[in-house]
């Protein structure tokens, strides 16, 4: 068969075989496996009808008009309603989409190959469109695909298999720091990130107590460990917080040979309703206070704008300790805005814009903080403030499975941005699968996984132990340039 031949997996003659487990996230489910494969068969497209898959707790359906074939699939409502299938491919990489309509709205979901699960956005459609999924691998033999969980209340027409070759590594990146005031410190963070962009992808750790374990398990240091500035939020101290020396800390990890990257977890700095249901300490989430940012940008002459900045200048104190080391920072302010579940993304993109202007400003022309790599976590370009603010494009990831190379993720951004700016994971729900992202022509300039069982810790020991002996992967240990002579180490 050519390459570019269509097999039709539903087409080849298939029998029973029963009852089957599918795994944690499915129920039981009727499965046909398809003996044909024809001879010589090679890399072909495959197309799989939603009617010919195995039904959990979905049905088959002809209600709406547009489906191909002799009906879709319907009534995905909970985790374990899928629709799976058993097809037969031949080894290499494919490109995955899916025919499917929402009639209520955009609805997220799950499609897992072989075990493998890519978590998804359909876009809001009542007519069937197909959306990309990702690029995948299958293999010699019989292969599965199961679709289903996610936020439910979608249908699903059919999937497609095409043959994809993995992505070009991604150009080169400037290494010229929006700061043009930078320190040299900064500059050569920035351009040893940029020289190993596309070969390397360094590693990092969200919390220093997380790094420690981290290193009792692999044997090796993160490069980058990350902090946050939460409990030096004035309207935390005003209800008893104690930030301690976390600073001091921090900076005596980079000497002992850390890269420091620093966010900001800002709790309003003002309107806290502090009830039981939304205490003081939860005030950096929209739904725990009545701080409205738009307004207060409105009125540069509010006593609102002036908490503004006044948060700002006790934050700028913190990092301007780091400055008169002359230890450069990767700096994360406003992430996640686009979600709109904290209060600086809670008002729309314009507000957001103009606060992380307003913050550049504070902290560079203001205070003189040249010291700082501005790193951006949001994936909206109607967020996105502007070139000249903004050094390293960050994406937060917690997909349903740490193994999922986010294609669609790194391809979007990769349009956006190639060439311009670094793009980075900028937290992580575990450890990233770093080697079978490389596999797929993803490359991430660095990555930063999140605490407790949304880390490290939530991953198993030889799942960890992987990603961190990987040569895709630059560790601590693995990055000289980075060590001081005679550095002590963060475990002594």
């Amino acid at each position: 068969m050519a390459a570019n031949s269509q097999l039709l997996i539903d087409d080849a003659p298939c029998f029973f075989r029963g009852n089957r487990q599918l795994n944690l996230f499915a129920a039981s489910a009727l499965t046909f496996f398809c003996l044909f494969l024809p001879t010589g068969a090679s890399h072909a497209q495959i197309i799989l009808e939603a009617e010919n898959g195995a039904c959990s707790g979905t049905k088959i359906t002809t209600d709406a008009p547009g489906f191909s074939g002799t009906g879709y699939v319907t009534g995905f409502k909970k985790d374990s309603d899928a629709v799976t299938w058993n097809f037969p491919a031949t080894n290499g990489l494919y490109n995955l989409s899916l025919r499917y309509r929402t009639p209520s709205g955009g609805k997220g979901f799950n499609a897992t190959v072989n075990g493998s699960t890519v978590s998804g956005l359909f876009p809001a459609s009542k007519n069937f469109a197909t959306c990309f999924v990702g690029l995948v691998e299958l293999t010699n033999g019989l292969n599965s695909l199961r679709v289903g969980g996610g936020w439910g209340y979608y249908d699903i027409d059919r999937a497609e298999f095409s043959p994809a070759s993995a992505l070009p590594p991604p150009l080169p990146v400037p290494a010229v720091p929006v700061n043009p005031h930078a320190t040299p410190a900064a500059r050569k963070l920035l351009a040893d990130l940029a020289a190993d962009y596309g070969k390397l992808t360094w590693s990092g750790q969200h919390m220093p107590d997380e790094a420690g374990n981290v290193f009792k398990i692999t044997g090796e240091w993160p490069v980058i460990l990350s902090g946050d500035f939460l409990e030096y939020s004035p309207s935390r101290v005003q209800h008893g917080a104690r930030p301690g020396k976390f600073t001091e800390d921090m900076i005596a990890l980079h000497d002992a040979g850390f890269v420091i990257s620093m966010m900001w977890h800002w709790n309003a700095p003002t309107n806290l309703p502090d009830t039981v249901e939304q205490p003081w300490w939860s005030g950096f989430y929209t739904r725990a206070t009545t701080f409205n940012v738009a307004a207060a940008l409105a009125n540069t002459n509010s006593p609102e704008y002036a908490l503004l900045l006044r948060d700002m200048d006790v934050i700028a104190a913190e990092l301007k300790k780091f400055s008169d080391r002359d230890i450069p920072v990767l700096w994360r302010p406003l992430h996640e805005a686009e979600g709109g579940w904290f209060w600086w993304g809670a008002k729309g993109p314009a507000a957001f814009k103009q606060l992380w202007r307003l913050l550049y400003q504070r902290f560079t022309e203001y205070h003189h903080l040249n010291n700082l790599i501005w790193v951006l976590t949001n994936e909206n370009p109607a967020w996105y403030p502007g070139d000249d603010v903004v050094d390293i494009v960050g994406v937060d990831a917690y997909p349903a499975d740490p193994r999922d190379p986010l294609v669609v993720t790194w391809k979007n951004m990769l349009a956006r941005f190639d060439g311009k700016k670094l793009i980075a994971l900028s937290e992580f729900g575990g450890v990233p699968d770093v080697p079978r992202m490389n596999q797929f022509g993803v490359h991430f300039a660095y990555f930063d996984p999140w605490t407790g069982q949304l880390g490290p810790r939530g991953m198993s020991t030889n799942a960890v132990i992987r990603v961190y002996h990987s040569t895709n992967v630059l560790t601590r240990s693995g990055g000289s340039k980075l060590l001081k002579p005679n550095a002590t180490d963060a475990s002594q």
